[in-house]
């Protein structure tokens, strides 16, 4: 919003004048013009008269948005899908009990550092096989469930946490995900396609002190709580944690 401020006055012998302020959207489109304005006259029973405003805009100052993109030692998209990183599986467990409505699954894969990620950063995986075009499949995003430094703390190794999609369409069919059921079905010493990293929103502020809001919906939610508990330990010794 600008504040504008509005100065008017009439050309006769009992010359009147006013100012009057208001507020408008977008200043930088405000355009004036010449009018034609009737007002009572005594001495005349009335009169049309021209009307000359001079207006003044005072536009707000301008907040400038803290960019990620050019945050030093932060790599992204080192690996793409032409060319992916090969990483091994080094384990994957089940992590749902048999009676959960859906099973979910953490797994660890190899990186060799090769794939440097910051917590809060994604990558992709490129299933095996392909479409129903005979095309390979295109790859699938997934949130990165591991600290920096990997499960294992030598930052060699890049974890996720994978719900299995598997649910009956409209006529009655079995339909399994193409990524979520080739990661939960994957066995140790398997290979995986891996592109990335990828992202630099969800990357943990500068400030120390700052307050973090996570939304998320399981199965992601409790690896995001220890995620972000170890930055902020590590960070702020302030640090306080609730869910």
């Amino acid at each position: 919003m600008a504040a504008v401020t509005a100065a008017v006055s009439f050309p006769s012998t009992n010359s009147t004048s006013f100012t009057t302020r208001t507020s408008i959207i977008s200043p930088e489109r405000i355009t004036f013009k010449k009018v034609s304005f009737y007002y009572p006259d005594v001495s005349s029973g009335g009169r049309v008269v021209s009307v000359r405003a001079q207006v003044t805009t005072e536009a707000p100052a301008k907040v400038v948005k803290e960019s990620k993109k050019n945050d030093e030692g932060v790599v992204v998209n080192k690996f793409k899908p032409k060319e992916p990183y090969i990483g091994r599986c080094l384990l994957n467990t089940k992590i749902t009990g048999d009676d959960a409505p859906g099973e979910t699954w953490h797994m660890v894969f190899s990186t060799e550092g090769e794939v440097p990620y910051r917590e809060g950063q994604s990558i992709g995986v490129i299933p095996d096989g392909v479409d129903k075009n005979g095309k390979p499949h295109k790859l699938r995003l997934y949130s990165i469930a591991s600290s920096a430094l990997g499960d294992f703390g030598d930052s060699k190794t890049v974890s996720l946490c994978v719900k299995r999609l598997v649910y009956t369409n409209e006529k009655g069919e079995l339909v399994k995900g193409v990524c979520s059921n080739f990661l939960c079905d994957m066995k140790p010493g398997a290979e995986v396609k891996i592109t990335g990293p990828i992202g630099k929103e969800m990357l943990k502020p500068k400030d120390p002190d700052a307050t973090i809001i996570m939304v998320c919906i399981l199965p992601s939610c409790y690896h995001a709580f220890i995620v972000y508990s170890i930055i902020l330990i590590n960070c702020c010794s302030k640090a306080t944690f609730s869910h």
